[in-house]
Parts: C-alpha cells; sequence; structure tokens
C-alpha cells in the first residue's frame, strides 16, 4: 500500500507488517522517504460486493454438485448458487464410484 506526501507527491510505502496503518480512525505519522518532512494519513476500509442470482432461494430448484473432497466417503452435495449442502443418501449411487 502506498501514501502520497502531501508536500512533493512522493509515494510512500506503507509497510503495514506489524499491522502499522491497518486501523480506521487513527492519525499515522510518517517521514517521507523524499523531502524528508513529517505528515500524517488515516486509513479508510472500503468493502465492495457482488450478487448472483440464487433461484433455489425463490422456488427453484437446487443446482447440487459434489464437492471435492479427501477422503472421498466425506462428498457431499452443495449448491453452486446459495452453498446450500446435504449428506450423499446411502443408496446415491454416487457412493458406490467414491469406493
Amino acid at each position: 500500500m502506498t501514501v502520497e506526501c502531501p508536500y512533493c507527491e512522493h509515494d510512500q510505502e506503507v509497510c503495514q507488517d506489524d499491522g502499522f496503518g491497518c486501523e480506521e480512525e487513527v492519525d499515522y505519522e510518517m517521514q517521507c522517504c523524499n523531502c524528508e518532512k513529517y505528515f500524517v494519513f488515516n486509513t479508510s476500509i472500503n468493502f465492495y460486493y457482488h450478487s448472483n442470482k440464487a433461484d433455489c432461494l425463490n422456488g427453484g430448484e437446487h443446482r447440487l454438485e459434489k464437492t471435492s473432497t479427501y477422503p472421498k466417503r466425506f462428498t457431499k452435495w452443495r449448491c453452486r448458487d446459495c452453498g446450500f449442502e446435504k449428506d450423499l443418501h446411502p443408496d446415491d449411487p454416487l457412493l458406490k464410484e467414491l469406493e
């Protein structure tokens, strides 16, 4: 992550290894590596959301696919739209394939 020096507009690398610069509503002090002046910066965290249709939540059928698990005997059916999971029925032919 970088922040621009308000004096010389040089980009400064913010080393967040120890949590520096990660907390909102905190003013962090930094010295510019270019002009050597001190300045403060603060952090804003943004969230972005993405939506997908889930017809199964509106009366449609779940679009089930088998999970990839190890060992294979723990395989389940999972809806690719909403994440609903169900165990394989003991008579499910998929169980025989997994053995």
